[in-house]
């Protein structure tokens, strides 16, 4: 006699949605003021629904050494943080709301649907996001944040 054996809800198949490499390509970029007033950052939407903050860090020569030469400082990005919203994104513009000293993030998906994303504190935070659609889902509502 054959015993059958039935998945429990305890036993049952959990998926895991992980990338093991991110993609490299940019569809577009934006630079604005976003975490802090004066402090210029570069906004990068990545294939796959990954927007990246970079800050722009500029490294000034020591001045120990007094050289003729006027020596340039080196200019390098640092990542702020990556967010990753499981939607397809399309395009991206810098927004600065009425009497704020920081620049804000519009994001389009490619349902039409638009988010607008604040980055104070180096955190992604959605402002505002539409229902939209057939089905009143927003399509930008989850998204991981990973500050670096």
């Amino acid at each position: 006699m054959a015993t059958t054996t039935s998945i429990t809800a305890s036993a049952a198949l959990k998926l895991l949605d992980l990338r093991l490499k991110s993609t490299s390509a940019i569809l577009t970029s934006a630079m604005g003021e976003f975490t802090a007033p004066s402090q210029q950052e570069i906004a990068i939407l990545r294939g796959g629904g990954i927007v990246e903050l970079y800050r722009i860090m500029e490294d000034l020569p020591e001045d120990d050494e007094e050289e003729e030469e006027e020596e340039e400082g080196r200019v390098r990005l640092k990542l702020v943080t990556r967010v990753e919203t499981r939607s397809v994104l399309r395009c991206l513009s810098v927004v600065r709301l009425s009497g704020g000293k920081r620049d804000v993030l519009a994001v389009g998906a490619d349902g039409g649907c638009f988010t607008v994303l604040d980055f104070e504190g180096g955190k992604g935070k959605v402002l505002h996001c539409p229902a939209f659609g057939k089905t009143g889902e927003c399509f930008l509502l989850s998204f991981t944040t990973f500050s670096f």
